[in-house]
């Protein structure tokens, strides 16, 4: 129950602060209310009469709700107010030859007052009970007085929102060559004869009462509405008990809402309703003595759980990864790029190592093969520390995550807290053991037509666990799988434990596969498959055996895997600078073999070295320098080695992407900042 009590205690933080009342689209629901996506907004007075209608296609609002409504699946069971057009209009029925669920049954005052009519059922039993109550409201009586009339659907025709078909009945199949706006926003269903038809009383019917004086006539923003029908709706209740969350004797929850993750999500975090599949007997007479929880808190708690996923929740499918504080301060989130808000990359990074050097006397030539990790990680460090001025170093961090164990069933797969200065610490660990370059896209700033061109960077980062499950899997991956992957990450970033090692051999084995791959798609799972191994061997289950990689070119690492890793990268280069002077666009041989040299690396090479010599021999003409510096480099790679460690046997690790990558990125950065001497030559 300790995520219970942290969200009702968010939900009373919130409600105290002022500054969370701007978001038009995302308000704090109050209590007794749930969120529906209405499609037609209908005009009164005061006095019911209907004034206009408006098709406003899809628009999510708050609307009053008893405990069955809010959580109804199907049935009767109707909103007391705001609802589907088959429930609050009585000419339904002679419109459409289905029943509806409208009631022309009124209850006497004597009826109204018995225990067990309290909770009335139908849409007008329902608002009559409310306009009958010391709690009514001049919105209220006036939705009463127009739907007792019956003449919705006929009023929706005459302003062309509903369309009858030639039988006078509402259409469910749009004649050929005719399109009727409200049939998109209705989802069709076959019938016997396989004929796919719309319902028009499916429709959600909002209402807008023009009273004079009234500063405010959207029934669903209208406060003085809202409270009327919360003190009604708790006047209904008299089953007392003890709250399992607050403790305190209070009035209980029958049911508990649901709409949590999105408007119209049919799961709920707690139900106990079974009471034919047995779910809780065996060991408990009633659902109260499994559990008890308090009507204002469960709907305070879920209301601000679904504001919280609304804000700033991480989704995936029906998976949901949240991290908040009971103060409502916006947090970074676990599975979010924390830098994604920022555009800086590598190049960025090195025009701020310039500056440092600058000021230190050594000129602004920067050596981009060294380690910016310490630039980034010092970064990082800043971004979260922003934070400190809000949220103090003891405040209470949960960590929450929900997916559905069945379409009406919504659990709990991972709950942790920690004080604030913790959860910073994992964070900055996660992107510090992880931190790499990912490829990433965005909009240019250069419009071509009227499309924006899309540019490539590449960010120093960590890579997000989608990014991950992407890199691991593919795009085409189980949606089940993605999920699980997603959450076995999250305990890596939030409890700091090792990075799962089939997830790395995934990554690095769909790494080697180049030709698998198309470029794109290669660029960035090798970045992602260069941060799984580096954080892998941070924070390897033996520590004994972890070790940690720079983000920088690191010659003086003589790891056979390493070197090997700079050798592809060096016939790549050679081979590739040769094709793009003939105009070639082809793959390299050094791209073809990948996969066969992460295998055998010492027979491959021998075949590499002898591919690019035909290459190196067209480059000797007009781009001597460039073949030179290539031939120096390759020989003081070779010269690295151990003899016995190059003629070794034996597939490479993953540590040869990281040699290989960090290989390419000099030279990539090199030729960016102008230092042509590596890749270009001196003469050119």
């Amino acid at each position: 129950m300790t995520w219970l009590n942290r969200l009702y205690e968010t939900y009373e933080n919130v409600q105290k602060d002022s500054r969370y009342d701007d978001d038009e689209d995302n308000r704090l629901m109050p209590v007794g209310h749930t969120s529906q996506q209405v499609h037609i907004i209908v005009r009164i007075d005061g006095n019911g009469n209907f004034l206009g209608a408006e098709f406003i296609n899809k628009q999510s609002v708050i609307l009053p709700a008893t405990e069955d409504s809010a959580g109804r699946t199907s049935g009767r069971v109707a909103h007391p107010l705001i609802d589907q057009i088959k429930y609050c209009a009585e000419d339904y029925a002679h419109y459409s030859g289905n029943e509806g669920y409208f009631s022309r049954e009124t209850l006497s005052e004597d009826t109204l007052k018995k225990p067990e009519d309290k909770q009335p059922k139908t849409y007008l039993e329902t608002l009559q009970g409310w306009v009958s109550s010391p709690y009514t409201h001049p919105m209220a009586q006036a939705v009463y007085d127009y739907v007792r009339k019956g003449t919705l659907v006929a009023d929706l025709v005459r302003e062309n929102i509903l369309h009858l078909d030639t039988d006078g009945k509402l259409m469910t199949v749009a004649p050929e060559g005719q399109e009727i706006p409200v049939f998109k926003v209705l989802t069709a269903k076959k019938d016997t004869d396989g004929i796919a038809r719309r319902d028009q009383g499916n429709l959600m019917v909002a209402w807008q009462v023009e009273i004079p004086g009234e500063p405010e006539p959207r029934t669903w923003k209208n406060d003085g509405l809202q409270k009327s029908w919360i003190a009604y709706d708790a006047s209904q209740m008299d089953k007392k008990g003890l709250c399992m969350v607050s403790g305190t004797e209070m009035l209980l929850a029958n049911q508990h809402p649901r709409n949590i993750r999105r408007p119209g999500d049919g799961a709920k975090l707690v139900s106990a309703n079974d009471k034919s599949g047995f779910t809780y007997r065996g060991r408990f007479t009633t659902a109260e003595e499994a559990c008890s929880i308090g009507y204002t808190v469960s709907h305070k708690a879920h209301n601000a759980l679904r504001w919280l996923i609304a804000r700033q929740g991480y989704k995936n499918d029906t998976q949901v990864i949240l991290a908040w504080t009971p103060k409502g301060i916006p947090l970074p989130q676990p599975c979010d790029d924390l830098m994604a808000d920022d555009l800086p990359d590598f190049e960025s990074m090195a025009d701020t190592a310039e500056k440092d050097l600058a000021g230190t006397g050594q000129g602004t030539q920067v050596d981009h093969r060294r380690d910016l990790g310490a630039t980034f990680s010092e970064k990082l460090k800043r971004s979260l520390r922003g934070y400190d001025g809000k949220i103090g170093d003891s405040d209470t961090v949960a960590i929450l995550g929900l997916d559905s164990a069945t379409p009406g069933r919504l659990s709990v797969v991972f709950y942790m807290e920690q004080f604030w200065s913790e959860y910073r610490e994992t964070l900055e660990s996660w992107y510090n053991d992880m931190s790499w370059w990912i490829r990433r896209t965005r909009e240019s700033a250069i419009q071509t037509g009227k499309k924006k061109k899309t540019e490539v960077f590449w960010k120093e980062t960590a890579p997000t666990p989608n990014e991950i499950a992407m890199a691991a899997y593919g795009k085409r991956m189980d949606t089940q799988l993605k999920k699980n992957t997603v959450e076995r990450l999250l305990s890596c970033i939030a409890e700091k434990r090792p990075i799962p090692i089939d997830l790395v051999n995934c990554c690095v084995n769909r790494a080697c596969n180049r030709a698998g791959l198309e470029n794109w798609e290669w660029e960035t799972v090798l970045g992602v498959a260069c941060a799984m191994y580096k954080g892998y061997c941070k924070r390897h289950p033996v520590k004994t055996q972890r070790r940690e990689y720079t983000m920088g070119l690191d010659e003086n690492n003589t790891s056979r895997d390493y070197l090997y890793g700079r050798l592809l990268a060096v016939a790549e280069r050679m081979e590739r600078v040769a094709l793009a002077r003939a105009d070639e666009n082809r793959p390299t041989n050094a791209e073809r073999l990948m996969q066969r040299f992460a295998d055998s690396p010492y027979t491959t090479w021998r075949q590499l070295e002898m591919a690019i010599q035909p290459y190196r021999q067209r480059l000797m003409q007009g781009r001597a320098g460039f073949v030179s510096n290539m031939d120096k480099l390759m020989d003081s790679i070779l010269n690295a080695f151990e003899p016995e460690a190059f003629m070794k046997a034996g597939r490479l690790s993953g540590e040869f992407l990281l040699g290989y990558h960090c290989q390419r990125q000099a030279f990539r950065n090199a030729k960016e900042s102008g230092n042509d001497e590596q890749t270009q030559g001196e003469n050119e």
